[in-house]
């Protein structure tokens, strides 16, 4: 009876074992147990290059034109992350900062707007290329053949026109009014009356429509001999010679194939001469309003220039459809530096022109740090936790004139008393002065200029004793760590830096530059980021003691030999753990993601379903 007993009891056992599909759970890892790639930064964010090539229908000797990049469309609450302006080649080469995680941008020019995947491998050197006009011509529309290409751009796109405020100075651009007349063809000579004409070649033009309540026109549905349209819609305006000129509209169709429209600006001496001819297209099998920009200097001689919107239909059944025809003329410039008024932050200032902000201008990064350094930490990275946000302000050339840091401390789940600070890429003499920091326990020695002495680069003291900013209210370890002790309000300061001169950004760094710690008011111990170097003030023998496994040869900084950091920074607020929870705890893709290398989880600070133990993370009382 035993034996049979035992006979039916493994039986009964193995063939749970064999029907349960969820694997029996791991052991849990201590973060010791992880498995870190070497080199592995532990960076949220990541810097990519970009160029932007603009039309050279468009004279760039003295416009300095603005572009913006952005999260996602701002229309959809995309946020600004960057801006800058134009070379006089039209063109702009630079990098940016953006959250691993993201994985496209949005770029806004008086070119048009397009959306731009980031490289997924998160190279620098693989960076982000973007040329406009591409699709431009210089041909009479009577020449042009058509093409099936939709745009220029190699990549997937969206195209919308530039958010400004200029004044369209073209009339009836919504074709609210039905109000048109007809010549006989698009070069036939008309006056500067707000008023669009039909061409009309064998009898057939393009025609009103109200789609839906919304006056909008379109070409034919029966073209020609019953397969065939062409022609267009014409409006003269008034231009002057090195006015720059943009014609921007919403297109769409009705679907089907050999459907082409083409946007014309071509400027006209003042007997009405023909000076030059600027075109771009869109191949359009789209049911979807698309809109479509065209930009162009007008040449030397130019009087007026003529608005065309021209159409190559070989359908035969489907119509093209225009509305919403925005023409924006010369452009204002009060402080004369190449910057429109509407695209100038400060359009009276002529040194001043962009404000270019990191993460976000209206979001904050945060940096969370470990003080035992050299020695292990805890990893509850609560030790010195602060949110910060950038504003570099530029000049037309993008150049860097100002910067404004808030910072704003959190936590100090400490005992040491400890300082903060960055470095910047820039020399000290770059430096014209610094104001708003806390230096109150005299262990920090200032130039003039208001940054350390003794270094070679850059250097801003934020503060020499977070706790002067956060007091210890008693009741737990340091300050807003620990749950049910006296809660402190966070205390932002706000740093502002001005140069000598203008600094490019390429030579002055990127937000957040390279941040650290001073560990207990001893100055050489300072702790960065994980692979970022220290200032010249750095007492090199804590290198290579205790667990940090540091290696100048390699660029190895601040990790342990199993590449554990002691610092991290997330391009969004960092929730910090509690009081001796340890970080994998607390953040469920945190180990992952590490292991990983940074591929998969890249958003693993972020508060999604099943990437948080609430229990883990301290929550500031409620007012």
């Amino acid at each position: 009876m035993k034996k049979i007993f035992y006979l039916v009891l493994s039986f009964a056992i193995v063939s749970i074992i064999s029907c349960n599909t969820d694997p029996l759970p791991e052991p849990e890892k201590t973060i010791d147990d992880l498995e870190i790639p070497d080199g592995f930064a532990y960076q949220s964010s990541h810097v990519v290059d970009i160029e932007i090539n603009m039309p050279d229908s468009v004279n760039f000797t003295d416009l300095r034109s603005r572009f913006n990049i952005y999260t996602s469309n701002p229309d959809d609450g995309g946020k600004l992350i960057n801006s800058g302006s134009f070379d006089q080649n039209g063109q702009y080469k630079g990098e940016i900062r953006v959250p691993t995680s993201l994985e496209e941008i949005y770029v806004s020019t008086i070119a048009g707007d397009v959306v731009v995947s980031i490289p997924i491998n998160n190279k620098k050197e693989d960076g982000v290329i973007i040329n406009f006009g591409g699709d431009y011509g210089y041909t009479p529309p009577d020449t042009i053949e058509p093409t099936n290409k939709s745009f220029g751009l190699s990549f997937e796109q969206e195209l919308q026109n530039f958010n400004d405020s200029r004044i369209n100075i073209i009339g009836n651009g919504d074709f609210s009014i039905n109000d048109f007349g007809t010549i006989p063809y698009w070069n036939y000579n008309i006056s500067v009356d707000g008023k669009w004409y039909f061409t009309q070649y064998y009898n057939e033009s393009m025609e009103w429509y109200n789609d839906g309540g919304n006056g909008t026109i379109k070409t034919p549905t029966q073209g020609h001999w019953g397969y065939y349209y062409y022609g267009g819609a014409v409006q003269l305006v008034e231009a002057s010679p090195g006015d720059v000129v943009t014609l921007s509209t919403d297109i769409k169709s009705d679907g089907g194939s050999s459907l082409y429209s083409y946007l014309y600006l071509i400027p006209r001496r003042s007997n009405g001469s023909v000076i030059q001819y600027f075109y771009t297209y869109l191949y359009l099998p789209s049911t979807n309003w698309t809109t479509k920009t065209l930009i162009a200097s007008m040449p030397y001689g130019t009087a007026y220039c003529t608005v065309l919107l021209w159409n190559q239909d070989y359908n035969g059944s489907s119509s093209i459809y225009y509305d919403n025809v925005v023409v924006t003329g010369p452009i204002v410039d009060t402080d004369g530096d190449g910057v429109s008024d509407d695209d100038d932050d400060y359009p009276t200032d002529p040194d001043r022109a962009f404000d270019i902000y990191y993460p976000d201008s209206t979001s904050f990064g945060s940096l969370a740090f470990e003080d035992n350094w050299p020695g292990r930490g805890d990893y509850d990275f609560n030790d010195l936790v602060v949110d910060y946000r950038y504003k570099q302000v530029v000049n037309a050339n993008n150049a860097l004139v100002d910067l404004e840091s808030l910072f704003k401390f959190k936590a100090s789940g400490a005992t040491f008393l400890n300082g903060f600070g960055f470095e910047m890429d820039i020399a000290p003499t770059d430096i014209a002065s610094v104001t708003g920091t806390s230096i109150v326990d005299g262990y920090i020695t200032t130039l003039a200029n208001g940054s350390e002495a003794g270094q070679a680069k850059g250097t801003i003291i934020v503060t020499d004793n977070v706790f002067t900013q956060l007091p210890n209210p008693g009741g737990g370890i340091g300050t807003n760590t620990t749950p049910g002790a006296i809660y402190v309000d966070p205390v932002t300061l706000t740093i502002n830096l001005s140069t000598v001169n203008p600094v490019s950004l390429g030579n002055a760094g990127s937000p957040p530059y390279n941040p650290f710690i001073i560990v207990n008011e001893i100055r050489g111990r300072e702790v960065h980021l994980a692979n970022y170097p220290p200032t010249s003030l750095v007492d090199n023998q804590y290198f290579g003691t205790e667990h940090d496994d540091s290696n100048a040869t390699t660029g190895k900084y601040y990790e342990t030999e199993n590449n554990l950091p002691w610092g991290i920074d997330t391009p969004g607020p960092f929730a910090y753990p509690v009081e001796k929870a340890v970080i994998i705890n607390a953040y469920l893709k945190f180990a992952p993601w590490a292991e990983s290398g940074g591929t998969v989880y890249t958003d693993w600070y972020e508060d999604k379903t099943g990437y948080r133990n609430s229990g883990n993370i301290f929550t500031p009382p409620s007012k």
